[in-house]
């Protein structure tokens, strides 16, 4: 799973996404903080598809347009993320 996509559209992992940005320091408080995000974020992509398997419609006009996506993307395809 990569932290490092983003989306056109402002969803759940996008908002994730952001605070991981934030988050890479090499401190013990930011790895934690990262470990929890990657976890929710594997939560909410589960819980989209479970919603999905209901209803192939189940997000038809939910999300807002991300006005930060070609900015977040090229940000985050040029900085090395750490792991962990």
């Amino acid at each position: 799973m990569s932290m490092k996509i983003t989306n056109k559209q402002r969803t759940l992992c996008e908002v994730l996404r952001e605070i991981n940005d934030i988050h890479q320091g090499e401190g013990r408080h930011a790895r934690v903080v990262r470990t929890k995000l990657a976890e929710a974020e594997k939560m909410a992509k589960k819980m989209s598809k479970k919603l999905y398997e209901y209803n192939k419609e189940y997000d038809a006009g939910w999300w807002e347009e991300n006005p930060r996506y070609e900015e977040a993307l090229r940000a985050r395809m040029n900085k090395r993320y750490c792991t962990g």
